[in-house]
């Protein structure tokens, strides 16, 4: 009879470093991933409890198994429930991010038309208008301080965009009270803020005390009230709908969704439908500025695209190397970093056994400076997105996700980018403020620790 076949050991984090690591990943949970990646290897149990366990991965394979060939058996929704001590399942209810199996099939197919060509076009007048305003703006703002707060700008833009364009373009939000609570919220629910509350939970319980974290509910308070206000308006008819919202209300007259159906969508459009887009543009903006030579021959391929055909619509221009840069920027700086799922029944990874219940997480981060599939590492490198480079990366490459639950919004996303960055390069040159490159902040998107700013000169 042959031997059976013995089921690997998933390396274990001593428990006399995990106080150690958890200062890390206070302080920056991106390097102190990276680091415990480079003391114990590409899959690891961070176990912070005895009946719990966090398993990291950061191999294609094992992410292919996760997020495609296993898929049904990893869920997001119950990740975030398990994880989020924080509350961020309160914010986003059942809405598309947090939802899994049927529910979430029904969501995807009712919010897919959200994303087709025509709907996504539809959306082109709020672009144009919203990046136009911000152009006459930033003209003005240079001839007296050349330096702009690129990344709020970039946030709050993209964030007016979202709401004209799928809550309503009647309607005069109060931008700032909402990018304040939100900007809160996320805070509040931080990969730092769930460490933070572990590290004092698992300090706290053999004192007897059971540590809670309750930092996020003023931020929830203030969002509830907004989303109320905005479910009660759709569906009393005060005004006219756009995209989302059309498409919710219409679903609630046929009584096929309801009011906290709708408050779920919106929460989780505010959460997801924005920033991320907002955060790569800062970052590919950061790139054209730092990178002088790349900003050059992206505005000669430019001028050459404009000059061969000058009736094209920016979006539409074939640019192969502003998609390159865009690659590029999303490998070095994705802005979802990190992808959390539970396993709902037990399951085997390269013969490694993976207990149901467990967390998995995946740091698209440290994945995307993987030694073996990305010499350049840290280091920023257009080649690597060239044809012959990319092969065989497929789930080394993860910005958008991958499998089924892959970003719904991703066609709408590069869309935007290309639109917003085209139009800033034709009126103005990027320069970097400082050579050092700019720290940062890993809440759930990545940003700067301090608002990037880049210095504008007018073409």
């Amino acid at each position: 009879m042959e031997n059976a076949i013995q089921p690997k050991t998933i390396p274990l984090v001593p428990s006399h470093k995990i106080p150690v690591h958890g200062v890390g990943l206070l302080k920056n949970p991106l390097k102190a991933i990276s680091k415990m990646i480079d003391s114990y290897g590409d899959i690891f149990n961070l176990k912070l409890a005895k009946d719990s366990n966090i398993i990291f991965v950061n191999h294609p394979d094992y992410v292919k198994h996760i997020l495609k060939d296993k898929q049904e058996n990893y869920s997001r929704g119950k990740a975030v429930k398990q994880s989020s001590i924080t509350g961020l399942h309160e914010f986003l209810g059942n809405g598309i991010f947090m939802s899994d199996d049927e529910d979430w099939e029904a969501q995807h197919k009712l919010l897919k038309g959200l994303f087709s060509v025509t709907a996504i076009e539809s959306t082109l007048p709020i672009i144009e208008d919203e990046l136009a305003k911000l152009m006459a703006k930033w003209t003005n703002l240079i001839k007296h301080n050349s330096t702009v707060e690129t990344e709020e700008e970039m946030l709050l833009m993209m964030m007016r965009i979202m709401l004209r364009t799928q809550v309503s373009n009647e309607l005069s939000f109060d931008y700032k009270a909402i990018f304040d609570a939100l900007t809160g919220r996320v805070e509040a629910s931080s990969v730092k803020a769930l460490f933070r509350y572990q590290l004092k939970a698992f300090t706290l319980k053999p004192l007897g005390i059971n540590y809670k974290y309750t930092k996020h509910q003023e931020y929830l308070v203030t969002l509830n009230a907004i989303a109320d206000k905005l479910v009660s308006g759709l569906i009393n008819e005060e005004y006219k709908p756009s995209g989302l919202f059309a498409i919710m209300l219409a679903d609630y007259k046929l009584q096929r969704t309801t009011r906290t159906d709708i408050r779920d969508q919106f929460m989780n459009f505010v959460f997801a439908a924005f920033d991320t887009t907002a955060t790569a543009i800062t970052w590919t903006l950061y790139h054209l500025a730092a990178f002088p030579n790349v900003q050059q021959q992206i505005n000669q391929e430019l001028a050459a695209s404009i000059e061969k055909d000058p009736d094209a619509h920016i979006s539409n221009r074939q640019l192969p190397l502003l998609q390159l840069l865009f690659k590029e920027t999303l490998r070095l700086y994705p802005p979802v970093w990190s992808y959390a799922r539970e396993a709902a029944e037990d399951d085997v990874i390269n013969g490694y056994p993976i207990p149901a219940k467990s967390i998995v997480v995946i740091s698209s981060y440290a994945l995307h400076r993987h030694p073996a599939f990305w010499a350049s590492g840290d280091n920023f490198d257009l080649s690597n997105f060239e044809k012959d480079n990319f092969k065989g990366k497929t789930f080394a490459y993860i910005p958008f996700g991958q499998g089924k639950r892959m970003c719904v919004g991703r066609a709408l996303a590069e869309y935007q980018m290309q639109i917003i960055v085209e139009g800033i390069l034709q009126q103005f040159q990027l320069e970097t403020i400082s050579k050092k490159k700019p720290e940062i902040n890993a809440n759930i998107i990545i940003k700067g620790t301090e608002s990037v700013r880049l210095k504008l000169t007018k073409k």
